[in-house]
């Protein structure tokens, strides 16, 4: 199934009109979880359905910015993630030694 009109302005980066779902959903999933409105997002449910959906964000939840990685953790799981990202060693989110103020809990370093 190729993706419709309103969806492929997401894709401004692709040939939008060639991508299909069964073939680039690593790529179509992400984009639409981050960047799609609300309308966006029925039509992905619908294509994909909430059960694969779910199983992509345990496996791939990293791929998404931290807000939307919480707000999809949080819609599809239940409940966020226990460890934020950026206590839990992810490269993109390194704190230097002596970045935080002396009020950050110490824990969350």
């Amino acid at each position: 199934m190729t993706l419709p009109t309103e969806v492929q302005r997401l894709f401004y980066r692709y040939h939008a009109d060639r991508l299909d779902t069964s073939c680039h959903a690593a790529l179509i999933i992400p984009t639409v979880l981050s960047d799609g409105t609300v309308e966006d997002w029925e039509w992905l449910f619908y294509v994909y359905g909430w059960d694969a959906l779910q199983a992509w964000m345990m496996e791939h939840s990293e791929i998404l910015p931290p807000p939307m990685e919480r707000f999809w953790t949080l819609i599809l799981q239940g409940a966020p993630k226990e460890t934020p990202r950026w206590t839990g060693g992810n490269a993109r989110r390194k704190v230097p030694e002596g970045a935080l103020p002396g009020w950050f809990p110490d824990d969350l370093r």
